[in-house]
């Protein structure tokens, strides 16, 4: 693999994305339906300056705000029990994060990203460079004085499975002026991404102020909120995957209903009406189940052979904001089609694939896990968020209203990354 070559945030054309001319100014899509989940043909960047994609339609605006880590990996053949001391087969380190995770896939589907962040000024600079070499805005990212960068600790084991220990270091220090400021620069049709590996009051400002400009708001819920505290009300879309949506439904008081109800088409419609938001839900190698404007469905996904599944809800998190325009079933079928790319390599940021790797794959005949196989998950999803109950403090508690959200108030150097288009599919 050979190194990318790192630049100034923001500028030049990153290997995997070709130059084209400004597109004119034009209208947005309505705010009520948001880019993040609209299902037509409409453009969501209406803004001078971006790409271009072939046949008229403008490159996405996608506003990252989440964490930025270094990825230590470790494969092991097994997850080690209590007590046990086991010799790993590799390690790697490289960039990760969820939030970097996100920007990158989102940057690699070709959107015009930037990143929201903090670092440490000890490894901070090649972190940085490895988001600029993605062509990726990183002038929101803070370089932290007496602050360490966030550190992921990774474990594969030999199913392909993964376990992650995080430290937060800086990413639980990001500025709140750093947060207002980019979003400043939000206007209707951009995007904005949030997960939960920041503050939730970072999180939750600024959601409340992309709403104010009338940006779109997906907030992935991973890791999995805890408390109520921890949820992002706000949001137009929400992206689990199963625990976290078992989590968010009792969080929300809204399990109960569902272990009375055939099938997950329950807990999705239970916590939509909840958050007052759209829901999809990841399903690993089974896909994805969905109820984006009212419509319930499921998407399979790919059959492949899982090498490290690390990066894959990311890589389908900013491959789907990127998106924005596309018919959702379209969207759906590209994100998880990124996905299954992605879980066929090691590795957090490097195995996001490009672009055109993506429209090559879906382009070529399906592949997918049948039908049946995606609705055996989602029924056992269900099962087992019946059998848990409803989270104890939200048993019966009234749905919040989504709308009522004020913005409240926040208080080793990387080796070089792989160039994503030179990378084999096929591994």
């Amino acid at each position: 693999m050979s190194a990318r070559a790192s630049g100034p945030a923001g500028r030049g054309t990153p290997p995997h994305r070709a130059a084209t001319p400004p597109a004119p100014a034009g209208p947005g899509p309505d705010r009520r339906v948001p880019a993040a989940v609209d299902a037509g043909s409409r453009s969501s960047a209406p803004s001078t300056g971006t790409e271009t994609r072939p046949g008229g339609r403008r490159a996405a605006r996608v506003l990252v705000v989440g964490s930025v880590n270094i990825d230590d990996a470790v494969r092991v053949p097994r997850f080690p029990g209590p007590g046990e001391t086991l010799s790993a087969r590799s390690a790697d380190t490289a960039l990760g994060g969820k939030g970097a995770n996100q920007a990158v896939a989102a940057a690699r589907a070709g959107a015009d990203v930037r990143m929201v962040g903090a670092v440490g000024t000890r490894d901070g600079g090649a972190m940085l460079a490895a988001l600029d070499a993605d062509g990726i805005d990183t002038g929101g990212v803070a370089r932290l004085d007496g602050t360490p960068s966030g550190r992921a600790f990774v474990f594969i084991d030999d199913a392909a499975e993964n376990s992650i220990v995080v430290l937060p270091g800086a990413n639980h220090a990001i500025p709140e002026a750093a947060v207002r400021e980019a979003c400043l620069a939000l206007r209707p049709g951009d995007v904005v991404l949030l997960q939960n590996e920041i503050p939730a009051a970072t999180s939750r400002l600024a959601a409340a102020l992309a709403r104010e400009a009338g940006a779109a708001v997906v907030w992935n819920a991973a890791p999995a909120p805890e408390t109520a505290e921890e949820l992002v009300p706000g949001h137009d879309l929400l992206l689990v995957n199963e625990h976290e949506l078992m989590q968010v439904a009792r969080l929300h008081g809204v399990t109960a209903a569902a272990r009375s109800a055939a099938g997950t088409d329950a807990l999705l419609h239970g916590v939509a009406r909840a958050t007052g938001a759209d829901v999809i839900c990841t399903l690993g190698a089974a896909g994805a189940a969905y109820r984006v404007g009212g419509e319930t469905g499921l998407a399979p996904a790919r059959r492949v052979e899982a090498v490290d599944t690390t990066a894959a809800g990311d890589t389908f998190a900013g491959y789907f904001a990127a998106l924005a325009g596309l018919p959702l079933r379209e969207r759906l079928r590209r994100a998880l089609d990124a996905a299954s790319l992605a879980v066929t390599r090691p590795g957090a940021s490097p195995s996001i694939p490009a672009k055109a790797e993506v429209e090559s794959l879906s382009a070529g005949p399906d592949s997918a896990a049948s039908s049946g196989t995606a609705r055996a998950a989602t029924d056992a999803l269900a099962e087992r968020a019946g059998a848990a109950g409803p989270h104890p403090a939200q048993a019966g508690a009234e749905p919040p209203d989504r709308r009522a959200a004020a913005p409240p108030t926040v208080g080793s150097a990387l080796p070089p990354q792989p160039n994503p288009t030179e990378r084999n599919t096929a591994r």
